[in-house]
């Protein structure tokens, strides 16, 4: 058996293709969908009407991604559990690249590469698919790496349970937190670039500006808490001050040479994109700033 969970809050506007999607896939052997929802909108209603035959968790308050996931992971049965998000639609073959890869391979995770799924005319998504999707585009290629977000990552049950699954403390970055445990006890993530997942990308240049704050400020929080690259800067106040002028600089003449390394149609077909992203990382550094002047829980 194999067990997919994703968690859900206000989904109602995604939640029908994701969950078709998932129904009707490539692979062959039996599967369960697990879907831990917490939704106040019409998404329980879509679910119990159109995908009674689903194990659908409903939750009567709001619940993060990770106590969601945790609550999926105890009601599972299967070997391996893939992970994807509520506004995610997996490719047809998403589940059987997924398991030919665990079933192959010894990695204790295997993620896969994710695509923009908005109407490719939107310009505000191009550029949040820029900013945060940069290492995970299919044209990277398979290789062994850190860490791959929970919107399309699976792993071989025994590591969760030996690890005790997502530190809710972290949200919204808990998946980044139990990847470097996975990495320090020894597991190791394959990126499969075609194990792929469209995601939705905020639309709206408030949405998306917003979006980039909160993105800054988690980031600078989980830096203050790993030791990864850019902790040295997120741990010192002074540095911070320093180096924030160039920090955005950096983030965006990288991402825009792997885009035109690797996907080079992204940026001479939407330049405009280029500029609201760079406009993004204007809030993004704010958010960077006041994670390392007042960070939140996660450091507490």
């Amino acid at each position: 058996m194999i067990s997919v969970i994703l968690p859900s809050y206000n989904s109602e506007t995604t939640i029908g293709p994701v969950l078709t999607a998932l129904k009707n896939q490539t692979y062959s052997e039996p599967y369960e969908i697990i879907l831990v929802d917490s939704s106040e909108d019409k998404t329980p209603e879509i679910v119990r009407s159109k995908f009674p035959d689903i194990k659908y968790i409903h939750l009567p308050q709001k619940t993060d991604p990770g106590t969601a996931r945790n609550l999926g992971l105890k009601e599972s049965t299967g070997k391996y559990i893939l992970f994807i998000d509520s506004d995610c639609v997996a490719q047809p073959d998403w589940i059987e690249k997924m398991v030919s890869m665990h079933e192959t391979t010894d990695h204790a995770g295997i993620g896969g590469g994710v695509i923009n799924g908005n109407d490719p005319k939107n310009n505000v998504a191009w550029a949040g698919y820029m900013a945060e999707f940069r290492e995970f585009i299919p044209e990277q290629g398979s290789r062994t790496v850190s860490h791959i977000p929970t919107c399309n990552i699976s792993y071989k049950r025994k590591y969760l349970e030996e690890l005790g699954g997502f530190n809710p403390n972290y949200y919204p970055q808990e998946d980044l937190d139990f990847n470097y445990r996975l990495g320090k006890a020894g597991g190791t993530i394959l990126f499969n670039p075609d194990a792929q997942v469209s995601h939705n990308h905020r639309t709206t240049l408030k949405d998306f500006v917003k979006h980039q704050k909160n993105v800054g400020c988690i980031t600078s929080t989980m830096l203050n808490i790993l030791p990864l690259e850019g902790s040295t800067i997120a741990r010192s106040k002074l540095k911070t001050l320093i180096f924030i002028p160039f920090i955005p600089v950096v983030k965006w003449f990288r991402t825009l040479t792997v885009f035109w390394k690797l996907k080079r149609s992204i940026i001479t077909g939407h330049p405009s994109a280029i500029f609201i992203f760079a406009y993004g990382l204007i809030p993004w550094s704010a958010g960077f700033v006041k994670g390392v002047f007042k960070p939140g829980p996660q450091s507490k």
